[in-house]
């Protein structure tokens, strides 16, 4: 396994939410460099970061993580990996885009996407976990998936999906991060985008929508995506007190 993967982290300055989020510290550490060291721990093989520019080069350089610069103006993280990928001097049979604002993902939750794309007929693989909160059911920030019974991703929506009354087991938060093939990633990023991909502003909605298999595992860790203040406010308290307890 360890000679066909690559984990690229595709990594932007001017997020929208949160100015400069790649770089912000968190207990000593930038929120980059903790993404890369648990990618690291995952232990797959190359562990890449995709810049859009100098300074997120910079970090990389700081951290001693292999790095590639690409077009700050490219319009997606995904296009941004396969960017990469293009330019990097190996070639891997299967690419896993790891979001750079998961701070606090385990390396389980990784391994679970690079087993499920080695090891399923499926042209894209990501991982879910069950909802505990109900308030995230009508959050349109929690993306929610629609699975049939393979765990196959029939839609994936910021509005409650699929309905239910009152079963909160029927609902299932779609996790930040995918695995690919190398072709499959090759074909994706040459789609235009779809309709419903824009209404739901989801990119993944482009695949189903071109008849493109995504498999999804279902894992019980969650790590928070760091998108606003109050994630990263949280998320520095929740690795404060895990630093203090050891973890």
């Amino acid at each position: 396994m360890t000679n066909n993967f690559a984990i690229v982290i595709p990594a932007r300055l001017n997020s929208s939410r949160l100015a400069k989020k790649a770089l912000i510290d968190i207990a000593g550490k930038t929120m980059l460099h903790r993404v890369f060291e648990k990618a690291q721990l995952a232990n797959l093989g190359d562990v890449l970061i995709a810049c859009d520019g100098e300074e997120i080069a910079n970090e990389a350089k700081k951290i001693n993580a292999p790095f590639i610069i690409t077009d700050p103006n490219l319009p997606s993280g995904t296009d941004r990996v396969f960017s990469a990928l293009e330019k990097a001097k190996k070639k891997y049979q299967y690419i896993i885009n790891l979001q750079g604002d998961l701070p606090n993902i385990e390396p389980s939750v990784i391994k679970s996407v690079a087993n499920l794309i080695s090891t399923n007929q499926c042209d894209i693989a990501t991982v879910a976990s069950k909802i505990k909160d109900p308030n995230e059911i009508t959050n349109p920030n929690v993306v929610k998936i629609a699975l049939n019974s393979n765990n196959r991703a029939l839609y994936f929506s910021r509005s409650a999906i699929p309905y239910s009354k009152n079963n909160f087991d029927e609902y299932f938060h779609h996790i930040g991060i995918y695995g690919y093939n190398y072709s499959a990633l090759k074909k994706f990023i040459n789609l235009p985008q779809s309709n419903l991909e824009k209404r739901e502003s989801l990119e993944q909605l482009r695949a189903l929508e071109n008849d493109m298999i995504i498999s999804v595992a279902i894992v019980d860790s969650h790590p928070l995506s760091v998108d606003t203040a109050e994630d990263l406010q949280v998320i520095k308290k929740i690795i404060f007190d895990n630093e203090k307890k050891g973890y």
